[in-house]
């Protein structure tokens, strides 16, 4: 089954890509010294027969912004040809082969995270790395050893240094988190406890989830924010974490995104549950708690889940001015390709009203300015 399905998605992949003119955003870069950072989230790149066209659809988007960051959902390491011994046997999945990085080339992305739970084992991250590299493609979050996994990378535009970290919640127990002296992607440690419900008269109800954060990994990933903001005008942590197929973050997520602004970070993007979290706005910075898909050809999780948001951040005069988000959906024809929606009408109305429904508690720090979804209370006045 496995096989006549990615024979499906290969075939699908070879159609035309139908482009969309660049996005009138309501505040567009200028020469004041204004930098813009497009993200998005999960990205896995699979089956193309020209990786170079998968993103011609948004191409007239992206180029027109300063730096281009996605979270790389699948290393570049050579796929098994055996559906029955996928590369990651216990979770059924297959890696990308090493010319699917044109993808990311011809998208003119300048920057990937890759600590995530498909990059492994830790054979798999250091081919892509290499891959990457080759490629002339920046990475963040793995390396071959626990020193490489942290070392945050910096991109400068007009004088303006963004720096980006990246880490995973999502580790599984072995190959997986770099160590002193083994490579791996950049772990922050998380732990899980259940605690009986309230109501024990009550047989079948489900037990209360309790996550917090290792105080060691809290110290290193703190003092990693701290060390690249005192060298940088800007800070992005990208995490890979939370709990695939919710809308709720789980305990910890919060825990994180508050302690590392509090330590200097500008902005936090969250992605891995593969579905729209809230958003949150604490202390004038922005906590995207899970973006959604970016581009992703997986063909066994492609076609469940294909919304997304493209991710602005604004920087003038070297502060974090502005954030706002754009829907995305991946079409299916021709072959799973991402494209931008109003958020005013149709499918972006659609998915604005999802965004909306998946804040449950409090104020909603949204709302739509244009063609674009502001974050409200982002920036130095608040």
């Amino acid at each position: 089954m496995r096989y006549v399905l990615s024979v499906i998605v290969l075939c699908a992949m070879g159609g035309p890509a139908v482009a969309q003119g660049p996005w009138p955003w309501l505040d567009p870069a200028d020469d004041r010294g204004t930098v813009t950072v497009l993200m998005m989230g999960d990205t896995n790149i699979q089956h193309r027969t020209d990786p170079s066209q998968a993103y011609a659809p948004i191409r007239a988007t992206l180029a027109a912004a300063d730096i281009r960051f996605v979270n790389l959902e699948g290393p570049f390491a050579g796929a098994s040809t055996d559906p029955l011994v996928p590369d990651i046997p216990h979770k059924s999945w297959t890696h990308s082969e090493p010319d699917q990085v044109d993808t990311l080339v011809a998208g003119g992305i300048d920057a990937v995270g890759v600590a995530n739970n498909v990059t492994y084992p830790w054979q798999a991250l250091m081919r892509s790395l290499d891959v990457l590299d080759r490629a002339g493609v920046a990475h963040v979050g793995g390396g071959k050893d626990i020193q490489a996994a942290h070392r945050p990378l910096v991109l400068e535009r007009r004088g303006v240094k963004v720096g980006f970290l990246s880490y995973a919640a999502t580790v599984f127990p072995f190959n997986h988190a770099a160590t002193r002296g083994r490579p791996g992607i950049a772990q922050i440690k998380v732990y899980t406890a259940y605690q009986p419900p309230r109501q024990l008269d009550k047989p079948g109800q489900p037990p209360n989830v309790i996550t917090w954060l290792d105080e060691v990994s809290r110290e290193r990933m703190v003092d990693d924010v701290r060390r690249l903001k005192a060298r940088t005008d800007v800070v992005i942590v990208s995490y890979h974490w939370g709990v695939s197929n919710t809308t709720r973050p789980v305990s910890f997520q919060g825990e994180v995104g508050r302690a590392v602004i509090d330590a200097g970070a500008d902005l936090v993007l969250g992605h891995g549950p593969h579905k729209y979290q809230p958003v949150e706005v604490y202390k004038g910075r922005p906590i995207l708690y899970s973006v959604g898909q970016g581009l992703f050809d997986d063909p066994l999780r492609s076609r469940k889940h294909r919304e997304g948001l493209l991710v602005r951040a604004v920087i003038r005069d070297k502060r974090l001015v502005g954030v706002s988000l754009v829907p995305t959906w991946r079409d299916d024809e021709p072959g799973l390709d991402m494209r931008l929606y109003d958020p005013n009408e149709g499918k972006g109305r659609e998915l604005f009203g999802y965004l909306l429904s998946v804040h449950e508690d409090g104020a909603v720090p949204l709302a739509i300015e244009g063609r674009e979804i502001v974050v409200r209370g982002v920036g130095p006045a608040a």
